[in-house]
C-alpha cells in the first residue's frame, strides 16, 4: 500500500509538472509576441517623433504657400488675374498658391 500511494503521488506530481511546463511554454510564447509588439510600437513612436520634429517646418511651409494668395483680391477670383502676357482663357482661371518644393537638407550636409 505505501508503495502504491508513493507511486500515485509521484504520478500526480509528474502530471502537475507537465501542466506547469505547458503553461510556462504558453506564457513564453505570449511574452515573445508581446516583445515583438512592443518593438513595433517603439519603431512607430520613432517615426512619429520624426514627423513631430519637422511639424513646425511643415506648418511654416504651408503658411508661406498660402500667404502668396494674399496678393490677390476677391475680384481676381471672380474674373481671373490681370496679366497681359497670358491669353484671355488663362485669365479666367482662379489664382493658385505657390508650389511647394521639398529639399532634402540631410543629403546636402553629408556630401
Amino acid at each position: 500500500m505505501p508503495l502504491e500511494n508513493a507511486y500515485k503521488a509521484k504520478k500526480d506530481e509528474l502530471a502537475y509538472l507537465r501542466q506547469i511546463t505547458s503553461l510556462t511554454d504558453t506564457l513564453k510564447s505570449q511574452l515573445e509576441e508581446l516583445s515583438c509588439q512592443v518593438e513595433q510600437m517603439h519603431n512607430n513612436a520613432e517615426c512619429i517623433a520624426g514627423v513631430m520634429k519637422n511639424w513646425d517646418s511643415i506648418l511654416n511651409s504651408i503658411s508661406q504657400a498660402s500667404l502668396s494668395l494674399l496678393q490677390y483680391t476677391e475680384n481676381d477670383y471672380e474674373v481671373g488675374v490681370w496679366d497681359t502676357t497670358k491669353s484671355a482663357a488663362a485669365n479666367k482661371e482662379a489664382p493658385l498658391p505657390e508650389t511647394l518644393v521639398r529639399i532634402n537638407v540631410a543629403n546636402e550636409d553629408q556630401q
